[in-house]
């Protein structure tokens, strides 16, 4: 993506930093950079223990001086990835887990966590957690980025005038990340989710006056229902459909 840039770069959700999407890059190419996580230090990595949310997300930035256009953002928050992501956004490549269990269907996310009581709301392993791939190439379209790449956990996202200059390939977003829902968690029928609205992200996820609760508001709830499917061939994922009720 042009270079290494500065080779800054900033992750979270790093558990003890060892699977994390940026350590090639310190280990092999010199990078520098901050993780940061919930549980967990290291500072020979260096990796912070921090708790963040959408609301802090942008002070802890500034509190380790990190560039406003860092070269590689990865984040993973395993429940506001969509409302967190939405307050950082100007890195040059971004790394951002997704929900799978989706596959291309349905533009969602989930509830915000509430303010000032984020630490009593945690993602229980099932599949309510994050953000769809429809929502979140949606909210990336908004700041001019565009899907790259997917690895069936992340998706990756370049800024599309720096990748049409450069002269690289870019994929098609209608089918994009792939194949249909797989089932890699474990059932969540009955949740609520936020139903992301395309036009709704185009009008407002740049307004940097707009809190990510009140940007929530802006969309509709809505209850979804799944049901499993087993594989018709050994070796196969289940997948598995959302719906909701009549």
């Amino acid at each position: 993506m042009g270079g290494h840039g500065k080779k800054e770069h900033f992750e979270f959700s790093s558990e003890t930093g060892v699977e994390v999407n940026t350590r090639i890059l310190r280990e092999l190419y010199g990078w520098k950079g901050h993780l940061l996580d919930g549980g967990n230090e290291n500072p020979d990595i260096p990796l912070h223990k921090e708790y963040f949310t959408p609301s802090n997300i942008v002070s802890l930035l500034e509190k380790y001086h990190v560039d406003k256009h860092v070269d590689v953002l990865s984040i993973d928050t395993d429940y506001d990835d969509f409302w967190t992501t939405r307050e950082i956004l100007t890195t040059r490549v971004l790394i951002n887990e997704y929900n799978v269990n989706f596959g291309q269907s349905w533009s969602v996310s989930t509830v915000p966590k509430p303010v000032g009581e984020e630490e009593k709301t945690h993602w229980n392993g099932d599949c309510y957690f994050g953000v769809s791939a429809p929502a979140l190439i949606h909210l990336m379209q908004a700041f001019g980025y565009t899907p790259v790449f997917s690895n069936d956990v992340n998706l990756m996202f370049v800024q599309l005038n720096q990748a049409l200059d450069l002269g690289m390939m870019i994929p098609s977003i209608d089918r994009f990340p792939g194949p249909s829902e797989r089932v890699r968690h474990a059932g969540c029928s009955g949740r609520t989710w936020k139903e992301i609205d395309p036009e709704t992200v185009k009008s407002k996820a740049a307004e940097e006056t707009l809190s990510h609760t009140a940007f929530a508001a802006s969309f509709s709830d809505i209850v979804l229902h799944e049901k499993t499917y087993k594989a018709s061939k050994r070796g196969d994922r289940d997948w598995r459909n959302f719906y909701q009720l009549e």
